[in-house]
């Protein structure tokens, strides 16, 4: 989850705070300099000399660890590989978030090279709800499964898995949410690199980044039957993942990311090309921005509004004409939920300030659906600087999600209240719960004592990073094509943001409500166009020909095929005197 300036989240919302307290990162002087400014960004990200190279332009084998360094990963491929042997019925148990979709048409793929019996399934996030469920796998054991492998979930379900062995079902666990303490032992094998005692390098892989391993391992150990390298056309799957998941952008992530991003500019899946042509984005200039605002609300809509199982068609589907028929209906889904989520946002803001004096927001509603309430959260929690859970009451059961905000971790916060709830999970920036309707209050209280006790994490002002001053000469091409050498963005990897005093030249409101300005600036005897996002009427005072300091990212735009450098707005100010 990006954690400054315009938030990139899986359903594509652009937002800019309220307000805001900007801390410049970078020295107290303006900026002139590209090669200054290269330097001076490699340094804020902890890169030195010797690991420039590394950074930029990483080798694929050497940057990413060997897959069997993953405890559990031995056992994980021989008991695959007994299914394989002995004609097992195999099912890929997914999640209906886009990590967990990409990860289950990642495993259907190379399981489907080795020629196994094997089909996906994806709960429903209203009947169902999360995870693991019993009712679930004795239906499925019913059905003649032997094996089950979750993708992006299963690490909480000890329970589960204890009965499903106790039926006859063997379970294959890879996942890469916080470890609990009771984790489920009689499963065949748990992979995941949060586990206490593994030895994989990288902590933060996506759900998708994890099933990758297991088919990279899966690849070595069957290269008779899977082409060498054939692995690596499933790293826009990983991509997708990696990047709509939120997780840090950061070393094996980025190297993954990096790689996959330009394996997905020349995907061959029909359902990624419909995918682009119903986002009016050309496939072969998708970058991570694209997936976060365009892509990834188009898959998630469906696991939130219907079932999951459309979005993970488009992704398997090779009929262009099927293809093609999902983009469209994953667009109008993606419709619907924009004006639901703008319904219910409206209505827990207006809940929120019941509890203005709270450290952290519990808001809850019957009408609410569980399926948006975690963007809401997101969206509240923003606004109001707090750490904040959504929730739909179901009668007698409440089930909701948890955004954080700065350093805080939600997820130990809701650990915390653990003897409230029926189940939980999650990490430090997002979380999820199930609890008796009668506990809310309850859950509010203790939650807000947590808070109090641990409010050196919690932070105060809303606070703008600022990377660096950049002097009005900087405002080229070429500086862009320098920032661009920094992708993929992201968490973890936050797209710089720079501040310049500029004089307006124009301003107008846009979009089919006009929430968003665009706007123009003088720079160096020439117009540079802007944009600011659901900012219309952020700054009442502001106005043509006035002298201002704009915080901004640096962007291309790109109209009837004409591209633009362009400045992202995130804030405005007057000029100190």
């Amino acid at each position: 989850m990006a954690r400054s300036g315009i938030q990139q989240s899986d359903e594509g919302h652009r937002s800019t705070a309220v307000s805001y307290s900007w801390r410049l990162l970078g020295p107290n002087v303006e900026l002139r300099d590209p090669a200054e400014l290269r330097r001076l960004l490699l340094t804020q990200r902890g890169i030195d000399q010797e690991s420039e190279s590394d950074f930029f332009e990483p080798q694929y084998d050497q940057a990413l660890h060997s897959p069997t360094l993953l405890s559990g990963m031995d056992e994980a491929l021989i008991r695959i590989d007994a299914a394989l042997l002995n004609k097992q019925h195999i099912v890929i148990y997914g999640d209906y978030d886009i990590d967990g979709i990409t990860a289950t048409a990642l495993l259907l793929d190379v399981l489907g090279q080795l020629g196994a019996k094997v089909e996906p399934y994806i709960p429903d996030r209203f009947e169902e709800g999360y995870g693991l469920n019993l009712s679930a796998l004795k239906s499925l054991k019913e059905s003649g499964v032997d094996l089950v492998i979750s993708v992006d979930c299963g690490i909480t379900a000890a329970t589960e898995v204890v009965q499903a062995k106790e039926f006859g079902l063997d379970i294959i666990i890879t996942d890469h949410h916080s470890v609990p303490k009771d984790i489920p032992a009689a499963a065949v094998a748990c992979l995941n690199p949060r586990l206490v005692g593994n030895k994989y390098p990288f902590k933060e892989l996506a759900g998708v980044g994890v099933a990758f391993k297991l088919a990279c391992a899966l690849a070595q150990r069957h290269a008779d039957r899977i082409k060498p390298g054939h692995e690596k056309w499933l790293l826009d799957l990983v991509a997708l993942g990696t990047i709509c998941d939120v997780v840090p952008l950061v070393g094996e992530n980025r190297v993954l990311t990096k790689f996959g991003l330009t394996v997905l500019r020349k995907s061959p899946r029909k359902g990624l090309r419909a995918l682009a042509e119903a986002s009016s984005v050309e496939l072969q200039d998708v970058g991570a921005s694209e997936l976060g605002f365009r892509f990834g609300p188009r898959l998630n809509a469906a696991g939130r509004l219907e079932h999951a199982s459309k979005a993970l068609e488009l992704l398997t589907t090779t009929r262009i004409d099927r293809a093609k028929e999902l983009a469209g209906m994953l667009s109008e889904l993606n419709r619907e939920r924009q004006e639901d989520t703008i319904r219910v946002f409206t209505e827990a803001m207006e809940q929120a300030r019941q509890y203005v004096d709270d450290e952290i927001l519990v808001l809850s509603d019957p009408s609410w659906s569980h399926g948006i309430v975690g963007l809401v959260a997101s969206r509240v929690s923003e606004a109001m600087h707090k750490p904040t859970l959504v929730l739909q009451e179901l009668g007698a059961v409440t089930k909701g999600s948890a955004r954080s905000i700065g350093s805080f971790s939600i997820i130990d916060a809701v650990t915390s209240c653990a003897g409230l709830l029926e189940r939980f999970g999650g990490h430090a920036f997002a979380a999820g719960m199930t609890l008796k309707t009668s506990r809310i209050a309850h859950l509010r209280q203790q939650l807000n004592r947590y808070a109090i006790a641990h409010r050196n994490t919690l932070g105060s002002d809303k606070e703008l990073p600022i990377n660096a001053t950049l002097a009005v000469a900087l405002l080229r091409p070429d500086t862009l094509r320098l920032l661009q050498a920094f992708e993929p963005f992201g968490n973890g990897n936050a797209q710089p943001i720079f501040a310049t005093i500029l004089t307006l030249t124009y301003m107008r409101p846009v979009g089919s409500d006009l929430k968003h300005l665009q706007m123009r600036f003088m720079t160096s005897g020439s117009e540079l166009g802007a944009i600011a996002f659901s900012a219309a009427r952020r700054w009442p005072w502001l106005e043509v020909g006035q002298e201002v300091e704009v915080a901004y990212r640096l962007s291309k735009n790109v109209w009837q095929g004409v591209e633009r450098l362009q400045l992202e707005v995130q804030d405005i100010r007057p000029v100190q005197n």
